[in-house]
C-alpha cells in the first residue's frame, strides 16, 4: 500500500489513467462528431429562424389590427369623408389625421408608411423624405391592392408588390375599407425585413439569409438578400424537414439550408450556413487523433526523464512557505495530498503556521473584524424593490415573447448581481463602480426606453482611484426613484470627477441630474445629517453611503447635498481624501 502511495508510482498511474481514456474517447468521437454537430447546429438555427418568422408574422398581424382599429374607432377618420373636400373642416381633420400618422409610423419599427387613400386625396405618414414620390406610388398601386384585399378572406394577409421607387423594389401592402371610397393602409419595405433577418447572423458573418416569393408551398424567386451562395428557386418547402444540404452555385462547398414560410404573406425566409464554417475544427481534430499515439509515446519518455525533478516541486513549495512565514505572511498554507512523503510535512507546516497566527491575534485584529463586519453589513443593504421590478420586467418581456430583451435583461441583471455578491472587498476602483452603474442604467432603460441617459466626465488617471464598493450607485438609483417624475422628458444623470487642487491626492465626485430636486425639508435633514422621516425610507442608501464613508475614511471624506440652478435637479458632491489620508484613517 505504501508503494502505491509513492510519488513516482502515482505520477505514472495518473498519466496512464488520464491519457488512455482520452485517446479512446477522441478516436470514438471522430466517428460520429460530424453528424452530431450538423444536427445540433441545424436544430439551433432552425429554432431561431422559426422564432423570427413567428415574431414577424405577429408584427404584421398587430399592424393589421392597428389599421382595423383606426378604420373603425378613429373619430377623425370617420369624419373625414363627411366633410366636402377642401372645406375648412376637411383641412383641419386632415391635419389631425396627418399628425397621428406621423406619430404612429414611428411606433412600429417595421412600418415605412401609413396612409389614408381616396379618389380625391391621399394622406401619408411616412419615414421617407419624398412625399410626392410616395403619393405617386400609392396612386399607382392602391387600386389593385384594394381589389385583391376585397377578394381575400384573410384579414391579416399582406400583399406583395414592387416599384422602383422603393428601396430594394419590393414591398408589402395592406388596405382596410373605411367608408365610401376611403381606405386606410400601410406599407412595409421587404428590404427592411431582410436587414432584420440578416442582423440575426451578424449580416452574413455567420450565415447568409434571404427572402423569397412563394406560390403556395413553392419558392419562386429571390426578393431580398437572395444573392447568396445557394439557389433556392423551385424548391417545395417542407416544414417537417429541419434542414437540407445543398451545394453552392459557384463552388462545391456544402451548405445547410433552412427555410420557413410566412402565414401572413407570400414570403419565405431562408438561412444558408456553410458546413466548412460549422465543422472547420474537425479535420484538424482527426489529424490530431492520427498522430496522438506517437506523441503520447514521446511524451511518456520525456515524462519518465523528468519525473525525478517533479518530485522536488512539493519540497520547493515547503521552502517557499517557510520563507513567507519568516516574513510575517501567516496566511500561507500548503496543499496536502495522499502522497506519503509529503502529507506529514504539509500537515505539520500548516499546524505550525496556524499556531503562530493564533498567538499574534489580539484585540486590534478583533476590533478590525468588527469594523469590517459593520462595513459589509451596510454594503449588503440593497433595495429589494429593484429586484422585484427587474423580475417583473423579465416576466413582461417573456409574456410578450420578446426573447432578445429577456436575454439582454438577464445578462445585465446577472452582471449586476455578480457585482453585488463580489462587492465584499474593502475597496474597488472607480472604473469598476462606473461599469456597475452602466449595468444598472441598462436595466432601467429597459423599463423606460429612450427616457434615461448617463453621461460621464472623468479623466482616465482618476478612474483607477480605489473607493468603497457601492459608493456612487445608490445616488444614481436615488436620482431615478425620486427625481425621475416627468416621464415625458429625457432624464439625464451626469457624473464628473475633478482633482482636489488643495488636497494633492484627493478628488471630488459629483452626481447631478435634471429631475425635480430635493424637497426643502429633506435637503435640510440631509445637510444636517439627521435621520429621515419614515416616508423617506427609500433614501436609506444615502445615509448608508455616508456611514460607510465615515467608517472607511473618518473625517477625511464628506458629502454635500444641493439642488441645481433654479431648483431643477439635484447636485451631490462627494469628497474623497488623498492616499496619505486614507492610509492614516484606514
Amino acid at each position: 500500500m505504501v508503494f502505491v502511495q509513492s510519488l513516482k508510482v502515482k505520477l505514472l498511474l495518473s498519466f496512464v489513467a488520464v491519457i488512455v481514456p482520452l485517446v479512446l474517447f477522441m478516436i470514438v468521437n471522430t466517428l460520429y462528431a460530424k453528424e452530431v454537430v450538423r444536427d445540433k447546429v441545424s436544430e439551433t438555427y432552425r429554432n431561431t429562424l422559426d422564432i423570427f418568422v413567428k415574431q414577424t408574422d405577429n408584427n404584421l398581424s398587430d399592424t393589421s389590427e392597428y389599421l382595423m382599429k383606426m378604420a373603425i374607432l378613429d373619430s377623425d377618420v370617420g369624419l373625414l369623408s363627411s366633410y366636402p373636400y377642401g372645406t375648412d373642416n376637411y383641412v383641419l381633420t386632415k391635419v389631425r389625421i396627418y399628425n397621428k400618422l406621423m406619430r404612429d409610423v414611428g411606433f412600429y419599427d417595421m412600418l415605412d408608411t401609413i396612409f389614408l387613400y381616396s379618389n380625391n386625396d391621399v394622406i401619408i405618414g411616412t419615414q421617407s423624405n419624398d412625399y410626392e414620390k410616395m403619393k405617386k406610388l400609392l396612386r399607382d398601386h392602391v387600386p389593385g391592392i384594394i381589389e385583391n384585399d376585397t377578394n381575400n378572406s384573410n384579414l391579416n394577409f399582406w400583399q406583395l408588390t414592387s416599384d422602383d421607387l422603393i428601396p430594394g423594389k419590393f414591398m408589402l401592402m395592406k388596405t382596410i375599407h373605411v367608408t365610401d371610397d376611403l381606405y386606410v393602409g400601410a406599407i412595409i419595405v421587404v428590404q427592411d425585413i431582410a436587414h432584420m433577418l440578416g442582423n440575426q447572423w451578424s449580416d452574413g458573418a455567420i450565415a447568409d439569409s434571404g427572402l423569397y416569393l412563394t406560390e403556395q408551398s413553392k419558392i419562386v424567386k429571390a426578393l431580398a438578400g437572395g444573392d447568396g451562395p445557394v439557389q433556392l428557386d423551385g424548391i417545395n418547402m417542407n416544414d417537417k424537414q429541419t434542414f437540407v444540404t445543398m451545394k453552392g452555385k459557384e463552388s462545391s462547398d456544402q451548405y445547410l439550408v433552412m427555410y420557413k414560410g410566412s402565414q401572413t404573406s407570400n414570403l419565405a425566409y431562408s438561412i444558408m450556413l456553410p458546413e466548412k464554417t460549422m465543422l472547420q475544427g474537425l479535420p484538424f481534430f482527426q489529424m490530431v487523433v492520427f498522430f496522438l499515439p506517437i506523441g503520447i509515446f514521446i511524451l511518456l519518455m520525456l515524462y519518465l526523464i523528468f519525473v525525478q525533478r517533479i518530485m522536488f516541486k512539493p519540497l520547493g513549495e515547503l521552502i517557499l512557505g517557510m520563507k513567507k512565514i519568516s516574513l510575517g505572511m501567516l496566511d500561507v498554507r500548503l496543499q496536502s495530498d495522499k502522497t506519503v512523503e509529503f502529507v506529514f510535512l504539509a500537515n505539520t507546516f500548516n499546524t505550525m503556521a496556524e499556531q503562530i497566527k493564533t498567538l499574534k491575534i489580539g484585540m486590534y485584529e478583533e476590533q478590525l473584524r468588527v469594523k469590517q463586519g459593520e462595513l459589509k453589513q451596510l454594503q449588503a443593504q440593497i433595495n429589494p424593490h429593484f429586484y422585484m421590478n427587474s423580475l417583473n420586467i423579465i416576466y413582461n418581456f417573456a409574456a410578450l415573447k420578446d426573447h432578445e430583451s429577456v436575454k439582454k435583461m438577464s445578462l445585465h441583471l446577472a452582471d449586476y448581481f455578480r457585482f453585488i455578491m463580489r462587492a465584499n472587498r474593502d475597496t474597488i476602483t472607480l472604473d469598476e463602480e462606473l461599469r456597475h452603474i452602466d449595468n444598472y442604467i441598462t436595466i432601467q432603460e429597459l423599463r423606460f426606453p429612450n427616457k434615461l441617459v448617463v453621461t460621464y466626465d472623468i479623466p482616465d488617471p482618476l478612474k483607477n482611484f480605489p473607493i468603497p464598493a457601492l459608493t456612487v450607485q445608490p445616488f444614481v438609483e436615488n436620482s431615478i426613484i425620486h427625481g425621475f417624475k416627468n416621464r415625458k422628458q429625457l432624464f439625464v444623470i451626469h457624473i464628473s470627477v475633478e482633482q482636489d487642487l488643495q488636497d494633492g491626492g484627493g478628488f471630488f465626485l459629483t452626481i447631478s441630474d435634471n429631475g425635480v430636486g430635493f424637497p426643502p425639508d429633506v435637503l435640510e435633514q440631509l445637510r444636517e445629517g439627521k435621520p429621515l422621516a419614515e416616508g423617506e425610507s427609500s433614501r436609506l442608501g444615502i445615509m448608508n453611503v455616508a456611514h460607510r464613508l465615515s467608517l472607511h475614511y473618518g473625517e477625511g471624506a464628506s458629502i454635500r447635498f444641493a439642488n441645481g440652478a433654479d431648483g431643477v435637479g439635484t447636485v451631490i458632491t462627494i469628497k474623497f481624501p488623498s492616499m496619505t489620508e486614507r492610509k492614516a484613517t484606514g
